[in-house]
């Protein structure tokens, strides 16, 4: 008994010692901080998850503030293209006569035969498709708004992509009407980040704007119930301004500007800070290939994911979750940029309408792959540039980005402890393809000032001129260069690339002046966070729930699924738990499915997996044979199939496959493409219909989608012209 004790006391002494250097103050509740502000629930995050939180904890009866680190709500959502993906029984699928229920769903999402779900927690994805409906409807109540078009099915995984949705899911909101001040280019995620603040306003919550929550406090520092947090005043100044920006609306802001605060929570703490993809230390824990010249994250400079809810978590004893999702293949962590020669080249990027322009300062060019080469850092080719523009959907994607990404090695000394590095990557193109594609390359078009854009007469002196931002010490090698551009330019002249495969072989690159332009991937989306419960309670590190500590969206782990759907579903189960709680801070709320929401769809599973799989689901007879053929348009057809693709798409390139008999066209396929649904997709099903009639690609944009309508054109003119068809 005696060694017993004298182990426990140095077993407390040393754990003593370990939470004080990791900054952890182990304190008694008599010792709570002096509270500024108090609330039932605390939400830490006014995004995608923080305002679903927010607004079903008041339903509940709870008093709420949401602590926002920015100067105006929304987080990645509001400058997001609005996908919703929410299936599960929803009204719009009702709607729109498409069956689907909880559990069709949960089977989906819980599949062992797709990437994106062989690793999801089941106890989250059951809770999420119990309650993904429900909260559906809870959120049209609250001025959610949608575009009026029928759900799609996008990617799915018969089809030989990596989405499991077996129905379609994908929904859009509509932001028509609403002011985008925040990215300037009437980003579709304001429809469902201003109609829900506007609805917590009104029924009197309170946003702490500009503060940056730091600290959790717990009762024992890292045992005992989470008492609140504490943040600190961050406003967002810009460059030649005394004034922080404010926020769209101000009703229900606290109006603090102190350098520190403390918020008690008298229920719960939810954590809703959107990820850790943007903090360089946390996400190399997962890969650490991604350092610091993935500096463009999706969603900046308007909203970063810093990890900052589950840093502080994690010093109250929490644990982490779907770590081997975080960076598994076919996931959406990882693209090319959709704009090249600037910082933030992810999405759609901004405008000079946006509040942050003098943050943004540039936002690129468009890349053409016919007209252009992308290069390491020494100055060489990686892999098939026309790969890496598959984008986020594509499995080829991820050869380029695993080639590209570690394709230097150098030994700078010479003295046999050589290195390997990634990015960034540069694009090499000519004046030509500048004036082939219209490029305005000024400063503020791309960005010069800051180094993601240099210009040259000749290639070596472009070589000599690039500066590899966070690798300086890596020079670009212009016998290297001008090798690697003579070399392409005969893959361009013979029309076939020895090197890599490439297809899009339009343009040698050979008139000055030269431009390298910044096109280093884009990260974006996490899927490892803190690790929950069903009800979205956070455990801590020995498997224990944290009294009155939740987390959601994409701090929390579980479920790895692009989209607003399972993001804001978990975010209204986080704030129904964390205003259920009881006496000891622990959610009492029910996740069971409510029968009015458990939709009308009878169960199937993907024949691939019952052919790799021994599942016996309810009704499914033994000897009942499941045929694994899925027949497609372009299998329906007989002839012979001509591929082409354009880079231009609104979101990423156009994939098409026309299939030609007797010299006529008599069947064009989309083979690869993200455009907006219900309007990019809607737009090329009309325009097919029109050049299978008319056996030409002269035809006229549809109005409202010009750019998916262009990029599609662009795509079958070259089609045609491999095929030989004349226009």
């Amino acid at each position: 008994m005696k060694n017993t004790k004298k182990r426990i006391g140095c077993f407390l002494l040393i754990l003593t010692l370990l939470v004080s250097m990791m900054g952890i103050s182990l304190y008694a509740a008599e010792d709570e901080p002096q509270w500024d502000y108090e609330a039932d629930v605390v939400v830490i995050g006014a995004g995608g998850s923080g305002l679903p939180a927010a607004l079903k904890a008041m339903e509940a009866g709870a008093s709420v503030i949401l602590v926002e680190a920015n100067w105006e709500v929304g987080g990645h959502a509001a400058v997001s293209g609005g996908n919703l993906h929410s299936g599960a029984g929803t009204e719009i699928q009702a709607e729109y006569g498409i069956e689907d229920s909880a559990d069709q769903y949960y089977v989906d999402h819980t599949s062992g035969i797709t990437l994106a779900t062989r690793l999801n927690d089941t106890e989250v994805v059951r809770s999420v498709a119990n309650s993904m409906a429900e909260a559906f409807a809870f959120f049209l109540d609250n001025g959610l708004k949608l575009r009026d078009t029928e759900p799609t099915q996008q990617n799915y995984i018969l089809d030989g992509f990596t989405e499991p949705e077996s129905v379609p899911r994908w929904t859009y909101t509509d932001a028509e009407g609403i002011v985008d001040d925040v990215s300037g280019r009437g980003s579709a995620g304001l429809g469902v980040t201003r109609p829900l603040e506007r609805s917590l306003r009104d029924q009197g919550a309170l946003f702490l704007m500009n503060y940056h929550m730091d600290t959790i406090f717990r009762e024992g520092g890292a045992s005992g119930r989470v008492l609140g947090v504490e943040a600190s005043y961050t406003p967002t100044i810009l460059p030649g301004e005394t004034e922080p920006l404010k926020s769209h609306w101000d009703d229900g802001n606290i109006e603090e500007t102190r350098e520190n605060v403390s918020v008690k929570a008298n229920k719960g703490v939810v954590i809703a800070t959107g990820g850790g993809i943007g903090n360089v230390w946390y996400r190399t824990m997962f890969d650490p290939r991604l350092g610091p010249e993935y500096d463009g994250l999706s969603g900046m400079p308007f909203s970063d994911q810093d990890a900052s809810g589950e840093l502080a978590a994690m010093e109250v004893g929490a644990s982490l979750g779907s770590l081997a999702a975080f960076m598994q293949h076919g996931g959406h962590q990882i693209t090319m940029a959709n704009r090249f020669g600037c910082r933030y080249g992810y999405g759609g990027g901004y405008t000079e309408e946006s509040k942050i322009w003098p943050l943004v300062v540039a936002n690129g060019i468009s890349p053409d792959y016919d007209s252009m080469i992308v290069v390491n850092m020494l100055g060489n080719r990686p892999g098939n540039e026309d790969k890496g523009a598959g984008g986020k959907y594509s499995y080829d994607s991820y050869e380029y980005f695993n080639t590209a990404l570690q394709s230097v090695v150098i030994d700078e000394e010479g003295d046999g402890n050589a290195r390997r590095v990634g990015g960034p990557l540069w694009a090499i193109f000519d004046q030509d393809a500048v004036d082939r594609n219209e490029y305005a390359m000024e400063q503020g078009i791309v960005d010069y000032d800051n180094g993601y854009c240099f210009k040259a007469d000749t290639l070596e002196e472009l070589a000599e001129l690039v500066v590899n931002k966070y690798y300086e010490d890596v020079k670009m090698d212009p016998e290297i260069l001008v090798e690697t551009v003579e070399r392409y330019n005969s893959f361009v002249e013979a029309g076939v690339d020895e090197d890599w495969g490439k297809k899009t072989l339009g343009y040698k690159i050979e008139n000055g002046p030269f431009y390298a332009a910044w096109a280093t991937p884009n990260l974006h989306d996490t899927y490892a966070g803190l690790r929950v419960a069903g009800n979205m309670q956070v455990y801590d590190i020995h498997g224990e729930l944290i009294p009155g500590l939740f987390a959601c969206g994409e701090s929390s782990a579980g479920m790895r699924i692009h989209g607003f759907g399972r993001v804001m579903t978990s975010g209204y189960i986080a704030g129904r738990s964390a205003a259920s709680v009881d006496e000891n801070g622990m959610a009492t709320a029910s996740t069971e499915l409510n029968p009015e929401f458990a939709g009308t769809k009878e169960v199937e599973i993907s024949p691939l997996e019952l052919m790799s799989n021994d599942i016996y689901f309810g009704g499914l007879e033994e000897e009942e044979e499941i045929s694994p053929e899925v027949e497609t348009e372009s299998d329906a057809v007989e002839g012979e199939v001509f591929s082409a693709i354009s880079q231009n798409g609104l979101y990423g390139p156009i994939a098409i496959e026309v299939t030609v008999s007797d010299g006529e066209m008599v069947a064009i396929v989309v083979s690869k493409s993200e455009e907006t649904a219900g309007i990019g997709d809607v737009a090329m099903e009309e325009l097919i219909q029109q050049a299978l009639e008319q056996q030409s690609a002269d035809l006229d944009a549809i109005s409202g989608a010009t750019v998916s309508s262009e990029a599609f054109l662009e795509a079958l003119t070259a089609a045609m012209a491999e095929a030989g068809l004349q226009d």
